[in-house]
Protein backbone atom coordinates (compact mmCIF):
# COMPACT_ATOMS: atom_id res chain seq x y z
CA UNK A 1 0.00 0.00 0.00
CA UNK A 2 2.94 2.68 0.66
CA UNK A 3 4.65 1.96 -2.47
CA UNK A 4 1.75 2.30 -4.47
CA UNK A 5 0.85 5.76 -2.84
CA UNK A 6 4.36 6.94 -3.15
CA UNK A 7 3.87 6.02 -6.74
CA UNK A 8 1.03 7.56 -7.42
CA UNK A 9 2.45 10.79 -5.35
CA UNK A 10 5.26 10.61 -8.12
CA UNK A 11 3.35 10.62 -10.35
CA UNK A 12 1.08 13.44 -9.55
CA UNK A 13 4.23 15.65 -9.24
CA UNK A 14 5.48 14.22 -12.37
CA UNK A 15 2.53 15.17 -14.31
CA UNK A 16 2.45 18.62 -12.45
CA UNK A 17 6.17 19.23 -13.71
CA UNK A 18 5.21 17.83 -17.24
CA UNK A 19 1.77 20.52 -17.86
CA UNK A 20 4.17 23.14 -16.46
CA UNK A 21 7.37 22.88 -18.59
CA UNK A 22 5.12 22.21 -21.78
CA UNK A 23 3.12 25.93 -20.47
CA UNK A 24 6.65 27.95 -19.68
CA UNK A 25 7.83 27.11 -22.50
CA UNK A 26 5.45 28.27 -24.57
CA UNK A 27 4.78 31.33 -22.63
CA UNK A 28 7.32 32.10 -20.37
CA UNK A 29 7.04 32.25 -16.49
CA UNK A 30 5.27 35.47 -16.12
CA UNK A 31 2.77 34.91 -18.78
CA UNK A 32 1.53 31.42 -17.41
CA UNK A 33 -0.74 31.02 -14.89
CA UNK A 34 -0.86 28.26 -11.78
CA UNK A 35 -4.84 27.86 -12.26
CA UNK A 36 -4.23 27.02 -16.12
CA UNK A 37 -1.14 24.32 -15.22
CA UNK A 38 -3.27 23.11 -12.27
CA UNK A 39 -6.13 22.66 -14.53
CA UNK A 40 -4.37 20.95 -17.57
CA UNK A 41 -2.70 18.58 -14.96
CA UNK A 42 -6.40 17.40 -13.78
CA UNK A 43 -5.61 18.72 -10.41
CA UNK A 44 -6.86 21.36 -7.67
CA UNK A 45 -4.59 23.80 -6.08
CA UNK A 46 -4.91 21.95 -3.06
CA UNK A 47 -3.33 18.95 -4.91
CA UNK A 48 -0.65 21.23 -5.84
CA UNK A 49 0.55 23.23 -2.71
CA UNK A 50 0.96 19.70 -1.68
CA UNK A 51 4.15 19.58 -3.78
CA UNK A 52 5.03 23.21 -4.19
CA UNK A 53 4.15 26.34 -2.05
CA UNK A 54 4.19 28.68 -5.42
CA UNK A 55 4.73 28.97 -9.62
CA UNK A 56 8.39 29.83 -8.99
CA UNK A 57 9.20 26.84 -6.50
CA UNK A 58 7.98 24.82 -9.60
CA UNK A 59 10.05 26.35 -11.98
CA UNK A 60 13.23 26.20 -9.82
CA UNK A 61 12.48 22.40 -9.81
CA UNK A 62 12.23 22.03 -13.50
CA UNK A 63 15.52 23.76 -14.15
CA UNK A 64 17.43 23.92 -10.82
CA UNK A 65 19.31 20.64 -11.82
CA UNK A 66 20.22 21.74 -15.15
CA UNK A 67 21.20 25.24 -13.90
CA UNK A 68 22.96 24.89 -10.79
CA UNK A 69 24.87 21.73 -12.16
CA UNK A 70 26.76 23.89 -15.26
CA UNK A 71 27.86 26.19 -12.37
CA UNK A 72 29.11 23.39 -10.96
CA UNK A 73 31.05 22.39 -13.22
CA UNK A 74 32.07 25.82 -14.27
CA UNK A 75 33.41 25.94 -10.94
CA UNK A 76 35.48 22.60 -11.53
CA UNK A 77 36.99 23.94 -14.49
CA UNK A 78 38.07 27.13 -13.14
CA UNK A 79 39.68 25.40 -10.24
CA UNK A 80 41.58 23.44 -13.25
CA UNK A 81 43.00 26.53 -14.64
CA UNK A 82 44.50 27.49 -11.41
CA UNK A 83 45.53 23.91 -10.71
CA UNK A 84 48.28 24.89 -14.48
CA UNK A 85 50.04 27.73 -12.49
CA UNK A 86 52.54 25.69 -10.07
CA UNK A 87 53.58 23.43 -12.92
CA UNK A 88 54.24 26.75 -15.20
CA UNK A 89 51.40 25.17 -18.14
CA UNK A 90 49.07 28.78 -17.68
CA UNK A 91 50.02 28.58 -21.40
CA UNK A 92 47.36 26.02 -21.84
CA UNK A 93 44.81 27.71 -20.32
CA UNK A 94 43.58 28.75 -23.53
CA UNK A 95 43.80 25.28 -25.46
CA UNK A 96 41.88 23.75 -21.95
CA UNK A 97 38.97 26.58 -22.33
CA UNK A 98 37.98 25.88 -26.24
CA UNK A 99 37.67 21.95 -24.46
CA UNK A 100 35.98 22.92 -21.66
CA UNK A 101 33.41 25.22 -24.01
CA UNK A 102 32.74 22.00 -26.09
CA UNK A 103 31.61 20.27 -22.74
CA UNK A 104 29.55 23.40 -21.94
CA UNK A 105 27.81 22.60 -25.25
CA UNK A 106 27.33 19.35 -24.62
CA UNK A 107 26.03 19.61 -21.79
CA UNK A 108 23.75 22.86 -22.50
CA UNK A 109 22.16 20.71 -25.25
CA UNK A 110 22.02 17.69 -23.09
CA UNK A 111 19.42 20.07 -21.09
CA UNK A 112 18.19 21.86 -23.67
CA UNK A 113 14.31 22.58 -22.49
CA UNK A 114 15.95 23.78 -19.14
CA UNK A 115 18.35 26.24 -20.32
CA UNK A 116 15.61 27.39 -23.02
CA UNK A 117 13.68 27.94 -19.89
CA UNK A 118 16.48 29.57 -18.21
CA UNK A 119 17.55 31.91 -20.68
CA UNK A 120 14.23 32.80 -22.81
CA UNK A 121 11.64 32.03 -20.19
CA UNK A 122 12.87 32.90 -16.82
CA UNK A 123 11.84 36.43 -16.15
CA UNK A 124 10.16 37.04 -12.74
CA UNK A 125 11.85 33.91 -10.97
CA UNK A 126 15.72 33.60 -9.24
CA UNK A 127 17.09 32.29 -12.77
CA UNK A 128 16.57 35.63 -14.79
CA UNK A 129 19.88 36.94 -14.06
CA UNK A 130 22.01 33.21 -14.37
CA UNK A 131 24.44 34.70 -17.15
CA UNK A 132 25.16 37.35 -14.50
CA UNK A 133 25.79 34.87 -11.81
CA UNK A 134 28.53 32.99 -14.58
CA UNK A 135 30.04 36.05 -14.97
CA UNK A 136 30.71 37.31 -11.83
CA UNK A 137 32.22 33.71 -10.89
CA UNK A 138 34.21 34.02 -14.15
CA UNK A 139 35.72 37.58 -13.61
CA UNK A 140 36.72 36.45 -9.64
CA UNK A 141 38.49 33.37 -10.59
CA UNK A 142 40.20 35.00 -13.84
CA UNK A 143 41.29 38.07 -11.79
CA UNK A 144 42.69 35.29 -9.20
CA UNK A 145 44.16 33.03 -12.00
CA UNK A 146 45.66 36.16 -13.51
CA UNK A 147 47.01 37.73 -9.91
CA UNK A 148 48.86 34.17 -10.04
CA UNK A 149 50.53 34.08 -12.85
CA UNK A 150 51.96 37.60 -12.29
CA UNK A 151 53.22 36.75 -9.08
CA UNK A 152 55.00 34.08 -10.56
CA UNK A 153 56.10 36.56 -13.31
CA UNK A 154 53.94 34.14 -16.04
CA UNK A 155 52.26 37.53 -17.60
CA UNK A 156 52.94 41.44 -18.25
CA UNK A 157 49.66 41.83 -19.26
CA UNK A 158 47.13 43.54 -17.36
CA UNK A 159 43.51 42.37 -16.91
CA UNK A 160 40.92 45.13 -15.24
CA UNK A 161 37.91 43.85 -13.14
CA UNK A 162 35.42 46.50 -15.68
CA UNK A 163 37.32 44.75 -19.03
CA UNK A 164 36.70 41.25 -17.85
CA UNK A 165 33.50 41.99 -17.04
CA UNK A 166 32.69 43.37 -20.63
CA UNK A 167 34.41 40.72 -22.19
CA UNK A 168 32.97 38.03 -20.31
CA UNK A 169 29.89 39.55 -20.56
CA UNK A 170 30.49 38.86 -24.15
CA UNK A 171 31.23 36.16 -24.65
CA UNK A 172 29.06 34.18 -22.35
CA UNK A 173 25.31 35.92 -24.17
CA UNK A 174 27.69 35.05 -27.49
CA UNK A 175 27.40 31.27 -26.23
CA UNK A 176 23.97 31.31 -24.99
CA UNK A 177 22.69 32.69 -28.52
CA UNK A 178 22.49 28.88 -29.22
CA UNK A 179 19.59 28.36 -26.89
CA UNK A 180 18.06 31.93 -27.99
CA UNK A 181 18.51 31.26 -32.00
CA UNK A 182 17.26 27.57 -31.10
CA UNK A 183 20.15 26.30 -33.61
CA UNK A 184 20.82 22.62 -33.65
CA UNK A 185 23.32 20.66 -31.61
CA UNK A 186 25.57 20.71 -35.17
CA UNK A 187 25.44 24.50 -35.79
CA UNK A 188 25.94 25.53 -32.44
CA UNK A 189 29.04 23.19 -32.01
CA UNK A 190 30.10 25.35 -35.19
CA UNK A 191 29.02 28.45 -33.98
CA UNK A 192 30.86 27.84 -30.86
CA UNK A 193 34.19 26.61 -32.10
CA UNK A 194 34.70 29.72 -34.88
CA UNK A 195 33.68 32.30 -31.41
CA UNK A 196 36.17 30.65 -29.06
CA UNK A 197 38.70 31.73 -32.33
CA UNK A 198 37.56 34.67 -31.72
CA UNK A 199 38.14 35.81 -28.46
CA UNK A 200 41.26 33.39 -27.76
CA UNK A 201 43.11 36.05 -30.36
CA UNK A 202 41.87 38.95 -27.69
CA UNK A 203 42.59 37.29 -24.32
CA UNK A 204 45.84 36.05 -25.99
CA UNK A 205 47.31 39.27 -26.68
CA UNK A 206 45.78 41.21 -23.25
CA UNK A 207 47.44 38.18 -20.98
CA UNK A 208 50.60 38.46 -22.69
CA UNK A 209 51.68 34.72 -21.59
CA UNK A 210 55.71 34.61 -21.15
Amino acid sequence: MANKVIRKEKNTKEKIRAVARAEFLKHGFKDVSLEKIVKDAGYTKGAFYGYYPDKASLFNDIVSEAGEGLVSEFITAQNRHMDLIPGGDANKAVDMSREYLKYVIKYIYDHFDEFRLIICKSEGTAYENYIDKLVELNVKETLKFHRAMKRRGMTTGNVSADLQRIITKAYFSAIFETVRANMSRKKAMSYTGELASFFEGGWRAIMQCK
